[in-house]
């Protein structure tokens, strides 16, 4: 099962991205700047660097209508290598921020940029969340860390993956409320909330999540906005910095309780 248009992406991901590391071939990683004394540990020649360029130029996540606050507790599911995760963690400092992500490789990433901005209130875990608990197949397209996704991908690079369910979040990490939970799991955001039980979703305060369309796959976004408007959210359906509800059948999801 694939985004529109990934074939596109992945040819870009390939042929372009290296022009964004000229001064580094050769490296395997190099360490960039992203403001507010954040830095962060990027892969040469991948899309790392477009998504740390989204959450702290473009800020993608960021809304006026709902920041986080310092006493929030964040949950981040698809943590990637860390971008949003560390500048929640920033945001709320003197809460607690708990980030999920379910490739090895992005999470030897996310260890290391938590430590290399002394993120002592992020707190990370190597587990996938979907609808159940178990071992699930982990597809990486391309081997691009930023599409990562539970999704049924045919001949792509995949690993056994542990997963949970955010009812086991709640539980395991004794939150009470989520503040502020953010999700970009390539297709993975239908089974993790329209799986949830009333109970979780009350607990959830503001949701920001990238949601995806599958060629062939039964849900589309607005399954997302129906649910969770029937569960006392407002919510708003955004195009996202770049056309990508044309390109790759992607946009942003904003869901807050008044």
């Amino acid at each position: 099962m694939q985004l529109k248009n990934q074939r596109f992406f992945l040819w870009f991901n390939k042929l372009v991205f290296p022009f964004f590391y000229l001064r580094h071939q050769g490296k395997s990683k190099v360490t960039i700047d992203a403001g507010d004394d954040a830095r962060f540990n990027v892969r040469v020649n991948t899309s790392d660097i477009l998504v740390i360029w989204e959450i702290w130029k473009a800020k993608v996540y960021d809304d006026p209508r709902f920041p986080i606050q310092p006493d929030d507790v964040v949950v981040d599911i698809g943590a990637h290598i860390g971008g949003f995760a560390v500048r929640a963690a920033k945001q709320a400092h003197r809460g607690k921020v708990f980030a999920y992500e379910a490739s090895s490789k992005n999470f030897a990433m996310l260890s290391e940029n938590r430590n290399l901005n002394n993120a002592d209130n992020l707190h990370i875990h190597n587990v996938a969340i979907s609808d159940h608990r178990g071992e699930m197949k982990f597809f990486m397209p391309g081997d691009n860390g930023a599409l990562g996704s539970l999704m049924q991908e045919k001949d792509s690079p995949m690993e056994i993956v542990q997963s949970m369910t955010l009812a086991d979040i709640l539980s395991e990490n004794r939150i009470e409320r989520i503040d502020y939970l953010k999700l970009d799991v390539e297709g993975a955001e239908y089974d993790i909330l329209l799986g949830c039980s009333d109970e979780t979703l009350s607990k959830i305060q503001k949701i920001v999540l990238e949601y995806h369309e599958f060629t062939g796959h039964h849900h589309s976004h607005i399954d997302l906005v129906e649910c969770l408007k029937s569960h006392g959210f407002q919510v708003t359906v955004e195009a996202g910095i770049f056309p990508q509800k044309i390109l790759f059948g992607t946009g942003i999801l904003k869901a807050w309780r008044i």
